[in-house]
């Protein structure tokens, strides 16, 4: 009998990691796979409503609502939801640990792709809608756009990881990471463009890699936006250094954080 490789063994590991996660968080719920669709869904609703974005031409280059789920879902699944996932991936992997095939890498990696994956499948299910109220929500350049979430997702699963090496040491971490969530989102023009923020406030905005990527990602979703202040060189600089330490701090401190 042929000995299975490394990389087919993780592959299998991760994939049933994957469907483990996929049954464990969505059998709970009443409403099952619907709240997957239905909770962005409200959340658009609502900041549609506290912003006043009502009817067409609100933002001036685009129907409020396209621009509030352009920028919203990426931030919600992409960001929030992968990086507080991959957070708390020790917690939820206590059990899975026991097995000497599991790593605490692989239950990263299948968080990761499970928000990856949502993202797709719920942005497609909610531009369809959009497109059944007479809407037009797709992005001007997908693959650019697509480009620009990746990068995203991979930064919000770095900063996630290394939040559960420094959470290992202090628990308090992950309730500052709740804390944090809608802070962030507005500093991360999230439900505005730069270009309507006083010049005088962008040294200050800039200097958070998540508000490139929205502004990035409007770019691409809407031709006839131009970002005053976006930067691909600093997002993705950025990236690969949180990406480069969180692998650094995994490596030296996964078999003491297992252990306890």
């Amino acid at each position: 009998m042929k000995a299975r490789s490394a990389f087919s063994i993780q592959r299998d590991v991760v994939f049933a990691i994957f469907v483990r996660e996929m049954i464990t968080r969505f059998s709970t719920y009443t409403l099952g796979n619907i709240w997957l669709v239905l909770e962005p869904l409200l959340m658009m609703v609502l900041f549609m409503v506290i912003f006043g974005a009502r009817g067409r031409g609100a933002y001036g280059f685009v129907e409020a609502p396209v621009f509030i789920f352009a920028a919203f879902l990426p931030f919600r699944l992409l960001w929030s939801a992968t990086m507080r996932q991959s957070a708390s991936a020790r917690g939820g992997a206590k059990g899975l640990l026991e097995y000497r095939q599991v790593r605490l890498f692989d239950v990263f990696m299948a968080r990761t792709f499970i928000e990856g994956g949502l993202f797709v499948v719920v942005g497609i299910i909610l531009a369809l809608g959009l497109m059944w109220l007479d809407y037009d929500p797709w992005p001007d350049d997908i693959l650019l756009a697509l480009g620009y979430c990746a990068v995203l997702w991979i930064l919000a699963s770095s900063f996630g990881m290394l939040a559960c090496m420094v959470g290992s040491i202090a628990r308090e971490v992950e309730k500052l990471l709740s804390m944090l969530t809608m802070p962030i989102m507005f500093m991360s023009a999230v439900f505005f463009p730069m270009s309507i923020v006083p010049q005088q406030y962008w040294v200050y905005l800039t200097w958070n890699p998540i508000m490139h990527a929205m502004e990035l990602i409007r770019e691409a979703w809407f031709g006839s936006y131009i970002s005053p202040v976006a930067d691909f060189n600093y997002l993705f600089a950025v990236t690969l250094i949180l990406l480069a330490f969180a692998l650094s701090s995994y490596r030296l401190t996964w078999r003491r954080i297992v252990a306890r």
